[in-house]
């Protein structure tokens, strides 16, 4: 028996984990599959930050996680021996008409007032800054924001959760939190049953699916097309980030990253003509050498979107029942902070931001439509 059991071997059930052992806590983590190999394996680990103005609850956790991961970077080189490999080199957001320059523009101002150091670039100025972007680009903003290996941070948190003796299951699917006298007391999965009085459901995508959780998360898979080329002759050197994507990562092992789609297909993780045609059409129109690059990785995964936009961080309805989920497409910015969140509730420790927007109860007895088409129409959330 543990005192508590993380369902989900993904970065936020990784960084849970650490955070209870870190706290006293004897730890089991259960997973499907191998750790970090769903959503957190298929992610670009794009880092940004809101304004300082900016008093909104996932602005909150961006805010602190940004301030956690100098350090947490560190502590991870020293517990596993891995560098996630994390810079803070900035990202140039693109414009590439004058009407989106005009808004561009826009934003900057608002969020040069709102305290965020940001300056927007038009006209050769943006080839100086970014030699390797198109003319196409004629104007682009240059805001605070960073990136971190995704696929490094989860081998490093792995081991680092090892070394510090959480107990990790492999290929072991829960099925259900089991509850004796209206509290939790495990996990049933298929490869038997894992005793403890406190469970975390760090489940991504599939939190929803899981008997025995009260409540029901709405949480709703959305396929995202990704894939990785070649760039060592093309040289982007920073992330490039639009509203309505694609986004470009710049690896330092010379890939870059291009994603990604946003489907509402269910668990099809199929690849589709239309997505690569539109990721690689969009990447190279704002960076032409592209068209010579040569394609490294193709894959999917599955973002767990919530059906307003935030994750799901704190007890839910049966005593000693968990939730970390539901954060969508920019899971690992926020990671950190929702992770020490969620420790603190455990624990009782003061929180590191005010919890109450992320509540797991908020949505009472509202019926939440998760109908793919629907999520489908409105373009899914955000945050």
């Amino acid at each position: 028996m543990a005192d508590a059991i993380v369902i989900g071997g993904g970065v936020i059930g990784l960084l849970s984990a650490r955070e209870l052992r870190q706290r006293g806590l004897d730890v089991i983590l259960l997973e499907r599959d191998r750790p970090g190999r769903q959503a957190s394996w298929a992610s670009a680990g794009i880092l940004s930050i809101c304004a300082p103005g900016d008093d909104s609850p996932a602005a909150a956790l961006k805010h602190v996680s940004a301030e956690i991961y100098p350090t947490l970077v560190g502590q991870l080189r020293e517990e596993a021996g891995i560098d996630p490999e994390y810079t803070w080199d900035g990202h140039l957001v693109p414009a590439l008409s004058e009407p989106d320059g005009q808004e561009l523009r826009a934003v900057v101002e608002l969020e040069r007032r709102l305290g965020l150091d940001t300056e927007l670039v038009e006209g050769e100025a943006v080839q100086r800054v970014e030699p390797a972007v198109g003319r196409a680009v004629v104007a682009a903003q240059l805001r605070p924001g960073g990136q971190i290996d995704n696929r490094r941070l989860c081998r490093a948190l792995e081991l680092a959760n090892r070394r510090a003796a959480v107990r990790m299951v492999f290929g072991a699917a829960a099925t259900e939190v089991i509850q004796r006298g209206g509290r939790v007391a495990g996990v049933r999965t298929l490869e038997g049953d894992f005793e403890a009085p406190v469970v975390v459901n760090a489940a991504g995508s599939w939190s929803g699916q899981l008997r025995g959780c009260e409540p029901a998360m709405p949480v709703i898979p959305q396929r995202g097309e990704i894939l990785a080329v070649e760039q060592s002759a093309v040289g982007l050197r920073r992330v490039i980030t639009k509203p309505d994507d694609p986004y470009l990562v710049p690896r330092a092992d010379g890939r870059l990253i291009i994603g990604a789609t946003r489907e509402y297909v269910g668990y099809d993780s199929s690849f589709t003509a239309g997505g690569l045609a539109w990721l690689l059409g969009e990447a190279i129109g704002m960076v032409p050498a592209l068209a010579e690059a040569p394609v490294h990785e193709i894959w999917t995964g599955f973002r767990p979107n919530s059906a307003d936009g935030l994750p799901m961080i704190g007890r839910g309805a049966i005593e000693g029942l968990f939730f970390a989920t539901g954060h969508g497409p920019s899971g690992i910015a926020p990671a950190p902070a929702s992770a020490r969140l969620l420790a603190a509730l455990v624990v009782g420790e003061p929180p590191p931001v005010p919890p109450d927007a992320f509540d797991p109860m908020r949505f009472g007895d509202q019926a939440v439509s998760l109908d793919p088409r629907e999520w489908g129409r409105r373009g899914g959330p955000r945050i």
